[in-house]
């Protein structure tokens, strides 16, 4: 449905997501579907469902609630075609959150700072045992 938010385990080994944007119609059904993401080497793009997909099974992370919150989606996603994506601070989580929820966030970059802190007060500490 439009507005949702969906996800896809990506070749690279982590999840690549994104918001349902268009959806084509034909006589017999659904035409193409387009989903709105963003890719490392071209920003916050569009893509039809087999380039997201890559062949792999598509998740729904999120349904849009009402048809105002759809509207509320689809305009995140307007202003946000073009922007250039960052690792940190705009990748494609962060993207499908702040569209969906106008926050964006990252919950694989909160998971990480995490990890990479515990690393480092590991370290600390082992340094402690060490000189003591």
């Amino acid at each position: 449905m439009l507005g949702d938010w969906v996800r896809v385990w990506s070749r690279s080994g982590v999840w690549h997501h994104g918001i349902v944007f268009r959806m084509m119609f034909a006589t017999w059904g659904v035409g193409s579907v387009e989903i709105a993401n963003n890719v490392k080497a071209g920003g916050i793009t569009v893509s039809d469902w087999d380039q997201f997909s890559e062949g792999r099974p598509v998740v729904l992370v999120q349904r849009a609630s009402s048809p105002a919150h759809v509207e509320q989606i689809l305009a995140r996603v307007e202003t946000g075609l073009g922007q250039h994506y960052n690792l940190f601070a705009q990748n494609c989580e962060h993207f499908a959150s702040f569209a969906f929820n106008g926050k964006a966030e990252s919950k694989s970059m909160q998971i990480l700072g995490l990890v990479a802190a515990g690393a480092v007060i590991v370290k600390l500490l082992a340094g402690k045992n060490i000189a003591a």
